[in-house]
C-alpha cells in the first residue's frame, strides 16, 4: 500500500496495464495539506533513501525521467533533494506554487507534466506514474535492508496537544499512546480528526490504531471544533471558483440531496475529490463535501447490487 493520502497500493501503480506506455514518474513532495509536515521532514531527514526509491521506480518501469514536485515553502526539503541528484539529468526536482489541493495526482500531474487525466481515468492513461515520497523512502528500505512496513512518519499536532511533533510511528500504535508521547493534552477537545483539517476524517475514540495511511492526526480545542449552523445557498458561485475539479458542488449535492442520484451522476459526481474547498469558502457553511461522499456511497452500492 502506498503512504500517500489515498494510499492506492504501490504495486498495482509499477505494474501498468500492457497498452499504456508509461513515460515519467512523479515523485509528490508537496504536502498541501495545512498542518501536516511529515512527508517535509522524511525529505530533509532521509533525502538518500527517497532518491534511491525514486531510481528504484525508474528501473521498475523502465522509465528514463522523473520530476519531483515540492512546495516552495520547503527549501530545505528542496535544498536536500537536489544535492542528492546532483548532475542527473533524468530527475529534475522542481520547486511549485504553495497551493492546496496540488498535492492531488491529477492536479500534479498538470502542474508538473502538463498533462491532463482524462474522467475516471488513472495517471497510466497519460503516461505517467506518481508516487509519494514516504512511499519511496518504503520501497528503498525494503528493498535494501529487506524491511516490511512497519511504522511510518506521521504528524501530531493541534492546540489541544502540548508538545506538537512529528513521530516515527509503528503500526498498530493507539492514538492515546501518541498523545501521551507528546506530552497529554493541554485544553478540552473539541474533535480528533485523522488526517489534515481539510480532507481528513473526525474520530469518536483515541483507541484506534495508525495504519499504513495514517498521515497525521489533528487535535483541534472546544472553541475551534464548534459546529457551523448550515444556511440556504445564495448562488454567489464561490464553490464553483475553487473546486480544483471544474465541478459544480452546490449542484451535485442538491442534487444528492433530492435522492436524484442521476442527475448527480450527470454531474460528475464521481470525479469530485472530496479536497474541501467548496465547504471551506461557502458563506453559508453548507455540508457540501458530506452530501458528495453520501451520494458516492449510495451509487457504488446500487452498482454492486446490480
Amino acid at each position: 500500500m502506498g503512504l500517500g493520502g489515498a494510499a492506492f497500493p504501490t504495486h498495482v501503480k509499477l505494474n501498468p496495464p500492457a497498452d499504456k506506455k508509461i513515460d515519467l514518474v512523479l515523485l509528490n513532495g508537496a504536502e498541501c495539506e495545512p498542518y501536516l509536515t511529515s512527508d517535509h521532514r522524511i525529505m530533509v531527514e532521509r533525502p538518500e533513501g527517497v532518491a534511491e526509491g525514486l531510481r528504484l521506480f525508474m528501473k521498475i518501469l523502465g522509465v528514463s525521467r522523473a520530476i519531483v514536485g515540492i512546495e516552495r515553502n520547503k527549501p530545505d526539503a528542496i535544498a536536500a533533494l537536489r544535492r542528492e541528484f546532483g548532475s542527473e539529468t533524468s530527475i529534475e526536482v522542481v520547486e511549485m506554487e504553495v497551493k492546496y489541493p496540488q498535492g492531488s495526482e491529477k492536479q500534479l500531474i498538470k502542474v508538473l507534466a502538463g498533462r491532463e487525466v482524462p474522467s475516471g481515468g488513472l495517471p497510466f492513461e497519460v503516461g505517467v506514474v506518481v508516487q509519494n515520497v514516504g512511499t519511496a523512502l518504503a520501497a528503498y528500505e525494503a528493498v535494501a535492508f529487506n524491511k516490511p512496513l512497519l511504522e511510518r512518519a506521521i504528524t501530531l499536532t493541534g492546540s489541544a496537544i502540548a508538545k506538537p511533533a512529528n513521530l516515527l510511528v509503528r503500526i498498530g500504535t493507539p492514538l492515546e499512546a501518541l498523545i501521551e508521547e507528546c506530552g497529554g493534552l493541554v485544553k478540552e477537545v473539541g474533535k480528533v480528526v485523522v488526517g489534515g483539517p481539510m480532507m481528513g476524517l473526525a474520530q469518536y475514540t483515541l483507541s484506534i490504531p495508525v495504519v499504513k495511511g495514517t498521515s497525521g492526526i489533528l487535535i483541534l480545542s472546544q472553541e475551534e471544533s464548534e459546529a457551523l449552523e448550515e444556511g440556504p445557498c445564495i448562488r454567489c458561485g464561490r464553490c464553483l471558483e475553487v473546486c480544483p475539479m471544474r465541478l459544480s458542488p452546490s449542484v451535485m449535492a442538491d442534487s444528492v440531496k433530492a435522492n436524484d442520484l442521476k442527475s448527480a451522476e450527470q454531474c460528475h459526481l464521481l470525479d469530485c475529490m472530496e479536497c474541501g474547498s467548496c465547504a471551506f469558502v461557502c458563506p453559508a457553511k453548507r455540508h457540501m463535501v458530506q452530501w458528495i461522499k453520501y451520494g458516492k456511497n449510495e451509487i457504488a452500492a446500487s452498482r454492486q447490487s446490480k
